[in-house]
């Protein structure tokens, strides 16, 4: 099932590897399909070497419908997102450097950059350590997750979500770059946010995109 959404998730994939956005086994994505079928990749792979016929179909509940392979162990961190947001319908979770380097230093990513809080929604902020795999990582994602679109893992990495696969991608593409930007304006020992009127300005192109019945002003 789903052939053309499962070549997509591959090719994301190895985008991915090519642009350093990630690396070999690590990383995941997934892509939901109507109300109850999520695509989602494989646990133990070089993500850069996958073929369609390694993707998953799996239900809501996390039950395996279609794959020769065991999912990703971050499969609760997807569906948990899912459930909480019904307006996501891709998820990427990725060890892009910059932004693990936020990761390890539990730093969120301000507002720095414009284009920056038009894909995200505002600052990107740090969710709470847990063990990779676990409910407790699921939901503090979530909860770091409310009214925007990508999420810094303590100690571990990014996640990006989208109404697309494409989209989640843009959002991961953006947040590495300005993460990339901080770390190295860091080093000149000068940051400076956006004003706020602009940060909330730009927000509501951000909320446009989505149902804002599910997202906290």
């Amino acid at each position: 099932m789903y052939e053309d959404v499962k070549k997509r998730i591959v090719d994301v994939m190895r985008y991915m590897e090519e642009r350093g956005l990630n690396y070999g086994r690590s990383g995941n994505a997934s892509v939901r399909v109507g109300e109850d079928h999520v695509l989602i990749t494989p646990s133990g792979v070089v993500k850069a070497e996958m073929s369609p016929e390694d993707i998953l179909v799996v239900s809501m509940n996390g039950e395996v419908i279609e794959g020769r392979r065991a999912p990703t162990v971050e499969m609760p961190l997807h569906l948990t997102i899912y459930r909480a947001y019904e307006y996501f319908r891709a998820v990427i979770h990725a060890h892009a450097p910059y932004t693990s380097v936020l990761a390890v230093a539990r730093e969120p990513l301000p507002p720095i950059i414009e284009e920056m809080v038009i894909y995200t929604g505002g600052d990107v902020r740090v969710a709470e350590y847990a063990p990779f795999g676990s409910k407790e990582l699921a939901e503090n994602a979530v909860k770091a997750l409310e009214g925007r679109s990508a999420v810094i893992l303590a100690n571990h990495g990014v996640v990006a979500c989208g109404r697309s696969l494409e989209e989640a991608l843009e959002v991961l593409t953006i947040v590495e770059r300005t993460s990339q930007t901080y770390v190295l304006a860091k080093s000149l020992g000068k940051v400076f946010n956006l004003p706020e009127e602009v940060v909330e300005s730009l927000r509501t192109l951000f909320l446009k995109r989505f149902t804002t019945k599910n997202i906290t002003l």
